[in-house]
């Protein structure tokens, strides 16, 4: 079924309520962008317990340097 909405200043759209609650949306969605358009996913915001769970623990990094992986979180001291 194909809704139109308008696009609002800030580039923010609506949802159809009963799209939402069908999808189970409420604080946050995912957004994926593809090549035929955005296609919106159900999530919850995560607070920083789960956020730390799957963090790298103290001690438990590889003595080898060429199995640790750095990215733009990483803090090399």
């Amino acid at each position: 079924m194909t809704k139109l909405t308008p696009v609002h200043p800030g580039n923010r759209i609506e949802l159809p309520s009963e799209w939402a609650a069908e999808m189970g949306l409420s604080k946050y969605a995912a957004l994926e962008k593809t090549k035929d358009g955005i296609v919106v996913h159900s999530c919850s915001g995560a607070n920083w317990d789960e956020v730390f769970l799957h963090k790298l623990r103290i001690g438990t990094a590889s003595e080898s340097p060429h199995e640790i992986e750095v990215t733009g979180d990483s803090v090399l001291l």
